[in-house]
């Protein structure tokens, strides 16, 4: 039996890229790039939102370790 070969994609080609080519993998690049400030900026604004909530419950006389279930049971799906 031969060994299977890996499950790699791999790309060749003889000729350069064509500058159009170049242009969709950059506008790509862009893209994630984008994508993944915008997802940065979500992530913080939860972050925040999450604290204040936590400190809210503190506030209110909850023990730290109730705060964070009272704050992960609102978060969690029903």
């Amino acid at each position: 039996m031969s060994p299977k070969p890996p499950a790699l994609h791999l790309v060749r080609s003889d000729a350069p890229p064509t500058e159009g080519e170049l242009a969709q993998l950059r506008e790509a690049i862009d893209r994630m790039r984008r994508n993944r400030h915008l997802l940065d900026a979500f992530n913080r604004e939860q972050a925040a939102f999450v604290r204040s909530e936590f400190l809210a419950y503190v506030e209110a006389g909850f023990t730290r370790p109730q705060a964070m279930q009272l704050v992960a049971a609102k978060l969690s799906p029903k």
